[in-house]
């Protein structure tokens, strides 16, 4: 394998070198063929095909030269007769087939029958146009036997000749399996009246494969007709082959073939398949009565449902819900509660594409009562649903339900992003039961709006347990986040009315993740209040905003607290508002972080400003960088920073 894959790139590079030395608009003369088909003689599969590709080339330059084509073709007719090596006539043989005409048949067709030539000269004489080559191939048939007799029948066939129906039909009758077998796919390609006759003819005395190879290339033969638009011969030809004697890929092939042939009148053809014995054959009608649009199709399927197997009942559904007509809901209502595991899977996973309002309790009791795949696809189904009412049913549903099967209405809301839901969840949140709890605060965090903050800001400030205010505080700032402009009043209103210090705290993380102007001074005056806590949750607030607005509070509160801890994470929480992106120039980013180096007292703090130099290089950060090599407890992170910034400022 290696060498080949070798000898086939050194080929190719080969043709690229003689492409590239010769022109293709080059003159051509008769004379450059001798000196090129002598090393073709002898040439083996082997050696280099650099001779191969000139010749080639000089075949696809003399393609516009009539008379030099055909000095070719009779020069590459005396070299197929020739003592040459087998490549080289094989070379010779490919070329021919590119340019042979009518001129090369008396060649040719003696080698049609020979061993040594036979498959090559097929070859190279069934790409010439015209009934003389016809004929040519005709004509070798009574001579030739085997696989070279089979050859010919398959380039008849391809060919596709109407005058050599009357030479394959009684082959397509022959004894030996392999020839009719030929016969019958070249009269398939052929298809015309005579050739459907042929197959009928043969097929009416052939047994078992040969005639099941004969029946399959009738079934052929008539989708030639059918998509010249002969439907009814076509059909005609199907019926034939649907009988309950004909093998089952005969039937299936057959009844595809009518379906598409007539469509609606094909329903009873097909649903006597769906009551057939026989599953593959049923599987195929099945889906092709799914194919069929209409009412009436639908119609035979709803019938069919009661009178098949479990089996026979899955594939039947998937069809059904495959056409989506809403029309079967109660089917699929009453089979989700079928005693076979099979269809009421199928039958749920089809009310997700066919069902209505009244699908989902059904649906949430599946999920609420299932586990693994089959909850899976319940809740896959619910979240599916289509149509207006479907929104109203799940949130009257809420309403009534308890337990898991509110648990699942409730995620279908989230999952849906259903906003009529929205009241109803919020006060779903109240409820006591844990799991209903929390997933209401998770369903709202899709579908809550600005009418629901005001609920959002209770619940926060009423919860008891720290996930449940992370849960509401995190709802309430995506909310906020959503609504233009943020109803920040209601929050602001909450905080300076509630006196406990976790709700005040949650209320200052929503005002930081909103990052809403109304809150800053808010925040500012929290830094003032006598509770360590609530002045570390403002500065945690101010730390989150999504701009530099809170800076110049937080670089104050940090040069005037004496509260070592509040003022380190002031700082940092300055730090990280610098760092976000801005249009500063550098130099200002320099003086800002200058102050900050400053107010540092400890490692880590003055590591963070010399990690951020390097972000806004220019001389004022380098005078920085290089102020704190003197100090031993970040001298190797400021002579790191001085390298940096030297570096980016050399090519700035």
């Amino acid at each position: 394998m290696m060498k080949r894959a070798i000898r086939l790139v050194l080929v190719a590079a080969a043709t690229l070198t003689v492409w590239a030395q010769v022109s293709p608009k080059a003159v051509r003369t008769a004379d450059e063929m001798d000196p090129l088909l002598a090393k073709i003689a002898t040439y083996g599969f082997e050696q280099s095909r650099i001779p191969l590709a000139q010749f080639t080339m000089f075949v696809q330059d003399s393609l516009t030269n009539p008379a030099l084509l055909k000095q070719i073709e009779a020069r590459l007719d005396r070299f197929v007769q020739s003592d040459a090596t087998a490549a080289g006539k094989d070379f010779a043989f490919r070329e021919l087939s590119l340019i042979a005409t009518d001129a090369s048949l008396p060649v040719l067709t003696p080698m049609l029958t020979e061993a040594a030539t036979a498959e090559m000269a097929r070859y190279a004489l069934s790409k010439i146009p015209g009934p003389a080559a016809d004929e040519a191939l005709r004509s070798s048939l009574a001579k030739a036997t085997g696989n070279t007799r089979i050859g010919i029948v398959n380039s008849l066939g391809q060919r596709r000749s109407a005058s050599s129906v009357a030479v394959l039909a009684p082959l397509a009758a022959s004894s030996d399996a392999a020839v009719a077998e030929a016969a019958a796919a070249a009269l398939a390609q052929i298809a015309d009246r005579p050739s459907l006759d042929a197959l009928a003819a043969a097929r009416a005395k052939a047994t078992g494969l040969v005639k099941q190879r004969i029946d399959e290339e009738y079934a052929q033969c008539a989708g030639q007709f059918a998509a010249r638009g002969d439907k009814a011969t076509a059909a005609r030809v199907y019926r034939q082959l649907i009988g309950p004697r004909e093998p089952q890929m005969v039937r299936i092939i057959a009844l595809g073939g009518l379906a598409a042939a007539e469509g609606a009148a094909a329903i009873r053809a097909l649903v006597a398949e769906v009551e057939s014995k026989d599953v593959k054959a049923q599987a195929a009608a099945i889906r092709l009565l799914g194919g069929i649009p209409g009412p009436e199709a639908t119609a035979a399927m709803v019938k069919e449902y009661p009178k098949l197997p479990p089996p026979g009942q899955v594939r039947l559904l998937s069809a059904l819900a495959d056409r989506g007509d809403m029309s079967v809901g109660t089917l699929f209502l009453n089979a989700a509660k079928d005693a076979s595991p099979d269809v009421q899977a199928s039958a749920i996973v089809g009310l997700g594409k066919v069902g209505d309002r009244s699908s989902v309790p059904v649906l949430a009791e599946a999920a609420a009562n299932s586990q693994g795949a089959a909850q899976a696809a319940a809740r896959t189904s619910l979240y599916n649903l289509r149509g207006p009412a479907i929104d109203p049913a799940i949130v009257s549903a809420i309403g009534t339900a308890s337990g898991k099967v509110k648990v699942e209405l409730i995620m279908a809301t989230g999952e849906r992003g259903s906003t009529a839901a929205a009241d109803a969840l919020v006060k779903a949140v109240e409820e006591q039961d844990p799991d209903v709890h929390r997933e209401a605060l998770k369903a709202l965090k899709n579908v809550a709006g600005p009418a629901q903050v005001p609920g959002l800001v209770d619940i926060l400030v009423n919860a008891t347990a720290a996930a449940d205010r992370r849960d509401a505080s995190q709802t309430l700032a995506l909310v906020l986040k959503r609504s233009q402009p943020p109803q920040i009043g209601v929050v602001l209103a909450a905080y300076q009315k509630s006196t406990a210090a976790q709700a005040r705290l949650s209320l200052m993380e929503v005002m930081g993740q909103t990052s809403s102007e109304q809150a800053l001074p808010v925040l500012r005056d929290a830094l003032k209040d006598p509770t360590a806590e609530i002045r570390r949750g403002a500065i945690l607030a101010m730390t989150d905003w999504a701009d530099a607005a809170p800076m110049p509070v937080l670089l104050d509160f940090s040069k005037t607290t004496a509260n070592q801890s509040l003022q380190v994470l002031a700082l940092r929480g300055y730090l990280k508002l610098v760092a976000l992106p801005s249009q500063r120039p550098d130099a200002e980013s320099a003086h800002l972080l200058a102050e900050a180096m400053t107010l540092a007292k400890q490692p880590a703090e003055k590591r963070q400003v010399l990690a951020l130099l390097g972000n806004y290089p220019c001389k004022e950060t380098l005078d920085i960088a290089q102020a704190a090599v003197a100090d031993e407890s970040v001298s190797k992170e400021a002579k790191a920073a001085v390298d940096k910034i030297n570096s980016l400022v050399k090519y700035k």
